[in-house]
């Protein structure tokens, strides 16, 4: 959680347009490319970042969907891409730190394949059950779990996803089926027919089915609560004292990106997660906006998280495969 600074101020962006527009840089339309299916948090909030940043920058950012294999799909697309600014990629904890411990063979670098630009994000999940599930509490949960040993089952759309669960069945004592899925949308659709029995998801992907009263919200992983949900309790003050868990994004080029080319967008990304209307959607969808003072602080930050990935990964029990 160190080497972050917290954008809470409003920026100007229209003032700022012409100036970062000047340069030959860019003079077409640059590719986003994406490892999660449409419709997933990250992909929201992708999308508001593309057309902000690219009204900044003078040229349409178009968003590539790329989901699978815990994102490693989308990763070795960028890593093998010419770094001349036109192929970018909002990666993050599964793609730049959790691969190095779950994947045997990844196909990339997380650190020497890619530039850095600036995170994005973090982004607490949320346990959530269907609403048909007879509890209301973690507790009531965790007992209806653990007298239903190897009955229940979970959805996993990411390694974020699959961690969260993990430390959740770990810290416990639940004995429960993952179910792997490509992204968090499928997952809930599955969950609201009743298919699985609860996941760690997105907030913003889950709402919508919460205000209908299809699913639940039991906790968020975070220590913090999240606006769009204020009056649900994180996990650590439910039974689970050391639980936290807030998976993150983050924007990268590939590697040997030119040093103005990079500073360029690190300022245009700065710019647009500072503006007030995205600070806006960010509370509404549970998202916590976040960016690196500049590129070299998000290389450290994901080295760091490699580090932080590979505890998680072997408290959790997983292995690589």
């Amino acid at each position: 959680m160190t080497r972050r600074s917290l954008m809470v101020a409003s920026a100007p962006l229209l003032c700022w347009r012409s100036a970062l527009a000047q340069g030959s840089y860019p003079s077409r339309p640059i590719k986003v490319v994406a490892p999660f299916t449409a419709g997933a948090a990250a992909d929201t909030l992708l999308r508001r970042v593309t057309e902000s940043a690219g009204k900044l920058l003078g040229q349409a950012m178009v968003v590539e969907n790329k989901p699978g294999a815990q994102a490693a799909i989308a990763a070795r697309i960028v890593a093998r891409a010419s770094p001349d600014g036109y192929t970018l990629m909002m990666g993050g904890n599964s793609s730049h730190a959790a691969n190095v411990h779950t994947l045997k063979n990844a196909g990339y670098d997380p650190v020497a394949d890619f530039t850095p630009i600036t995170q994005l994000s973090l982004n607490p999940l949320m346990l959530v059950v269907p609403a048909s599930l007879p509890v209301r509490t973690v507790k009531e949960f965790i007992q209806y779990a653990r007298d239903r040993p190897g009955k229940l089952s979970y959805a996993t759309g990411n390694s974020g996803m699959l961690v969260a669960a993990k430390l959740l069945t770990t810290q416990a004592g639940i004995d429960a089926l993952a179910v792997n899925y490509p992204g968090a949308a499928p997952a809930t659709t599955d969950l609201l027919a009743g298919r699985i029995d609860f996941i760690m998801n997105d907030p913003v992907v889950a709402a919508p089915f919460v205000k209908t009263g299809q699913l639940r919200v039991l906790g968020v992983t975070s220590r913090q609560r999240i606006p769009l949900f204020p009056d649900v309790a994180p996990l650590a003050e439910q039974g689970l004292p050391d639980y936290e868990y807030a998976s993150w994004s983050a924007m990268f080029a590939p590697a040997g990106l030119p040093a103005d080319i990079a500073r360029k967008l690190h300022q245009v990304f700065t710019l647009v997660m500072a503006d007030s209307a995205m600070q806006t959607f960010a509370a509404s969808a549970g998202i916590i906006p976040v960016t690196s003072p500049a590129p070299a602080q998000l290389r450290v930050y994901v080295q760091e998280q490699i580090s932080l990935w590979g505890r998680w990964a072997r408290v959790a029990g997983l292995a690589p495969e």
